[in-house]
């Protein structure tokens, strides 16, 4: 049962790692925050590089601590197709955000709703496997009747908290996007 509840968890960090990535426009910062660059031959995140300072709303300053990596963090930037502009400076780069449309809105929202569907079902593969290991030891007489019924109650009790926690997470976003 703790592993089960470790590998829940696991799927929901990762749903709300997921979530991080997609970009809205009010956090921005959060998405170039976790994009990965390629330096030092090893891939890190970009808060790990450089500072971020928010000159607007919609423009960020990126500032390698390294400046012989500028060009690494502008060439990974500029392959994840954010959609916006990169200026280079002497010692730093600018990162613009366009505004988002009603159009990328609703993109945004259809492909968040498909991330939240392959997570729902991550939790039921999970749970599929477990009550199949759980039944193969009670027809196996490891377990009791009583006790397969009483853990597999509690198994679905876990993944109801699971999907409401995942649906949260998603609201949360949508509300994101569309403020």
């Amino acid at each position: 049962m703790d592993e089960f509840l470790k590998k829940i968890n696991l799927i929901i960090k990762e749903f709300e790692v997921k979530l991080r990535s997609i970009r809205s426009y009010k956090f921005a910062l959060h998405w170039l925050e976790s994009v990965e660059i390629i330096a030092y031959g090893k891939k890190y995140e970009l808060k790990s590089l450089a500072s971020i300072s928010q000159l607007d709303i919609s423009k960020y300053k990126v500032t390698p601590w390294d400046v012989s990596i500028l060009s690494d963090i502008e060439r990974d930037l500029r392959k994840t197709n954010f959609g916006g502009s990169i200026q280079k400076e002497k010692e730093s780069l600018i990162i613009s955000f366009p505004p988002i449309t009603e159009e990328t809105k609703k993109n945004l929202l259809k492909n968040l709703s498909i991330i939240k569907e392959e997570f729902r079902i991550k939790i039921r593969r999970l749970r599929d496997d477990f009550l199949k290991d759980l039944k193969s030891e009670k027809d196996s007489k490891k377990i009791s009747e009583d006790f397969f019924y009483k853990t597999k109650e509690k198994i679905e009790i876990e993944v109801e908290k699971a999907n409401k926690k995942i649906e949260e997470l998603f609201q949360n976003k949508e509300k994101e996007i569309l403020s």
